[in-house]
């Protein structure tokens, strides 16, 4: 019995693996440079900082101590993943790493000095070109949660909440005085993003904000680097809508675009996109774009389904009526480029695991409804699809299309697909399960289907035993450069390096060549 329970579960896994085997590869990604740090304690964390061409910052919490605190290992790695220098810091014991940032060849490492006292804080500074750092401490007087940490020429921008109201603090690291932006300490608001434009150093700041018929706009107040207001805008979404999110272009020469989802109803769940214009801080149009007016919104499910669902749409377009849809979606930064904007959003769904006394059961899928007397225990969000939309400078929708997510689940909300653009060519990438995951598309034409590229291994004889599925990702570098990280378990039978297995932090250098001829 024991030798047929052995076939039946090791054929699926089999049968896996040869799928997996069989599925293409893309032939415009390449992986020209790796780097590994060995993980020599399961206490050891790595944070990476992309720094333009000045190459990554990594910040190694080693989980060793001295009589002073915690020791962090810092490395800079250049363009070709070689160690430029290594320098140690000792942290408070009860201090951690809050955020990271770069800014024209500098990079910041935001520590808090104690977990009992969040308004003390210690940002350290280390320049590109050589090892040494600067310390700077900060005390913002009262406590604050900090949900963003930005840079803009010499100002540190620090955002969060206060007694659960927000607010936003300015530091400029030549008088080392915090200063609090005024404006935001409102019940009223939510911070959803803090853009900043590096070429004029201002920075905005985009806000959820309830109005009086209880719907939701958002509000973007714009500001330069020491903290004086440009412009403040609110968009008009009407009397029937809410906006629920919003991402926003930079302040440039007076001209601003604003992207993001609108509902009629729910605060959750979206309908459909909303884009803006602003020209001098006055609001020139809205215009508003229902799922179902997109030509590719479902085009990651099957096609027989997708055929299903566009005839229903149809149907009710043929009696003058728009079929409405719901989705919970989070929503990118806009990508710019020769006059077209890029809007990025990125569907999921939470999952629960239902208990009763009933004899519980499982609930986990988007449809399913728990039975009542029911303890919910949240399994993490599911993400289904990435939705990219173009649009023009009169913010018509020039064209759309989907990006199939699998095998993604996280407990807090997080970007998971990079889109960059090359000419014509849009490439959408994300990392799971060890693999890069892309899609070429040039408009509304797909140039290169779904591909799957293993993350390349350091030697040939490698072998891949497992992965944290919870420390790996793909970031955006510079120019067509991004590259991947995460932690690796590998074994080598030849013990190439004087061990046959290692565990490590990777980093690998990945290029794109949208000119090449794809599979």
């Amino acid at each position: 019995m024991k030798k047929i329970l052995l076939v039946l579960i090791l054929l699926p896994l089999f049968t896996f693996s040869q799928r997996k085997k069989d599925r293409d590869t893309s032939a415009v990604i390449l992986q020209p440079n790796r780097i590994e740090f060995e993980k020599n304690s399961e206490e050891s964390e790595f944070h990476v900082v992309p720094g333009n061409t000045d190459g990554i910052l990594i910040a190694e919490e080693t989980g060793e101590t001295t009589r002073g605190g915690q020791i962090w290992k810092i490395h800079l790695v250049d363009t070709e993943l070689k160690v430029e220098w290594s320098q140690s810091l000792v942290i408070s014991n009860d201090g951690g790493l809050l955020g990271y940032e770069y800014f024209d060849g500098r990079f910041y490492l935001l520590f808090s000095k104690s977990r009992f006292r969040s308004e003390d804080l210690v940002v350290y500074q280390f320049v590109a070109e050589n090892q040494e750092y600067i310390a700077y401490e900060i005390t913002t007087v009262f406590p604050i949660q900090i949900t963003h940490f930005e840079s803009v020429g010499e100002t540190l921008l620090i955002a969060g909440y206060a007694n659960f109201r927000p607010v936003v603090i300015t530091y400029n690291i030549n008088d080392r005085i915090p200063r609090v932006v005024p404006g935001f300490y409102d019940n009223k608001n939510n911070i959803l993003d803090l853009v900043v434009d590096e070429r004029s150093k201002l920075f905005t700041v985009i806000l959820s904000e309830k109005m009086r018929n209880k719907k939701y706009t958002v509000r973007v107040r714009t500001f330069t680097d020491k903290g004086d207001i440009i412009q403040d805008n609110q968009i008009d979404p009407g009397e029937r809508r809410s906006l629920l999110d919003a991402a926003s272009t930079t302040f440039a020469g007076g001209l601003q675009y604003l992207a993001g989802t609108h509902s009629k109803k729910s605060n959750q769940y979206s309908q459909g996109f909303y884009l803006s214009k602003f020209i001098n801080g006055q609001q020139q149009f809205n215009k508003f774009y229902p799922f179902a007016d997109l030509n590719n919104f479902f085009g990651h499910l099957k096609p027989k389904r997708e055929e299903r669902i566009m005839n229903r749409i149809e149907r009710k377009r043929s009696r003058g009526k728009v079929k409405k849809f719901n989705y919970r979606l989070l929503v990118h930064k806009i990508l710019e480029r020769d006059g077209e904007y890029i809007m990025i959003a990125e569907a999921y769904y939470p999952r629960y695991n239902y208990s009763s006394t009933g004899g519980g059961g499982a609930y986990g899928n988007r449809w399913s409804s728990p039975s009542l007397g029911s303890n919910p225990y949240f399994l993490g969000y599911k993400y289904t699809h990435a939705v990219v939309v173009a649009f023009d400078q009169n913010c018509n929708i020039i064209w759309d299309q989907t990006f199939k997510i699998e095998d993604i689940q996280t407990f807090s909300l997080e970007e998971n697909v990079v889109v960059s653009a090359s000419g014509e060519k849009v490439i959408l990438m994300y990392l799971e399960e060890n693999e890069i995951r892309s899609k070429v598309v040039q408009g509304n034409e797909i140039i290169e289907g779904r591909t799957f590229n293993p993350v390349k291994l350091s030697f040939e004889t490698d072998q891949l035993k497992s992965r944290d599925p919870s420390v790996e990702g793909l970031k955006r570098w510079y120019d067509e450069t991004l590259f991947a990280y995460g932690e690796q378990f590998i074994k080598n039978p030849t013990a190439i390096l004087g061990k046959t297995t290692r565990k490590v932090f990777y980093i690998n250098k990945i290029q794109y060549d949208l000119d090449r001829q794809p599979n």
